[in-house]
């Protein structure tokens, strides 16, 4: 049998041309339709609560004061203020250092949810970018702290089918009005 198309000769049973795709007997060949998948559904980015950040700091801060000061001011006047001093200043140097790289790495974050992929981005000190097509994604979830939900941020993690456990998904700290987005992203996902 040749192809009536072309003049490719064929096997017998075929269906199809295999050097042009032409119907043989009147078959139509099924077309994937190809997605188009350039366009941004849904940008988040997680929030950087000075607050919240900061109370890590607040609480070591005080525990210190508390085990390391006081003892010591009991014993000579005025040497538990100074070490307190050296210490408050200590900690604010610490604290002024972690807030310029941990705000300028949340400002580098960006997770773009597309209608069927969903791509993290980080380029502050290391770039890193990774894509998790959401056939592959096998549970989502939203989780708050006690104190992330005084300071209304969550964390969403979007769980893949990885069999290491290293990097098994996807996850969003800190987003601000967290269910509001969870339940977006569960929207573009499920759509």
């Amino acid at each position: 049998m040749f192809c009536e198309k072309c003049g490719t000769k064929l096997p017998d049973s075929a269906l199809f041309c295999t050097n042009c795709g032409a119907s043989i007997n009147g078959e139509t060949k099924k077309v994937k339709e190809k997605i188009s998948d350039k366009e941004v559904q849904l940008n988040v980015k997680p929030t950087y609560k000075i607050g919240y950040m900061i109370l890590p700091y607040i609480v070591t801060f005080i525990i210190l004061v508390l085990f390391m000061v006081l003892p010591i001011s009991m014993g000579e006047e005025g040497i538990g203020i100074v070490i307190a001093g050296i210490m408050f200043a200590i900690f604010a140097v610490i604290f002024g250092i972690s807030y310029l790289f941990t705000k300028k790495q949340y400002d580098n974050y960006s997770y773009d949810f597309y209608k069927t992929k969903v791509i993290y981005r980080d380029s502050f000190l290391n770039v890193s970018e990774k894509e998790v097509k959401y056939k592959y994604i096998r549970e989502v979830t939203m989780r708050q702290t006690i104190i992330q939900r005084i300071f209304n941020i969550g964390n969403i993690v979007l769980f893949t089918n990885a069999e290491t456990g290293v990097g098994n998904g996807i996850c969003i700290v800190n987003v601000q009005n967290v269910q509001e987005v969870y339940k977006k992203i569960k929207d573009v996902i499920d759509a």
